[in-house]
């Protein structure tokens, strides 16, 4: 362990500590209002099944400033889509 950590240029205890946790691997994101961003995607996806991310966020926050929504993040589209 000593050369390992030598090698890797830290300490023991945090190899040994890191050796002793098993790691957990994370669940897939969800946020709750993910539902209603779905809803609102899906008939313009539906309607146009070539337009990306970007175009689809462009028709989404347009909609919601008309409706006086907060827009939606380009990111989130992305990971919903």
């Amino acid at each position: 362990m000593s050369a390992i950590a030598r090698t890797l240029g830290v300490a023991r205890s945090n190899l040994i500590e890191r050796a002793a946790t098993p790691v957990v691997p994370r669940g897939p994101y969800r946020k709750p209002d993910d539902a209603d961003l779905l809803v609102e995607m899906r008939p313009i996806i539906d309607k146009r099944p070539t337009y990306g991310y970007r175009r689809v966020t462009a028709l989404i926050n347009r909609q919601r400033r008309l409706e006086g929504k907060p827009v939606v993040n380009a990111k989130r589209v992305l990971r919903v889509m």
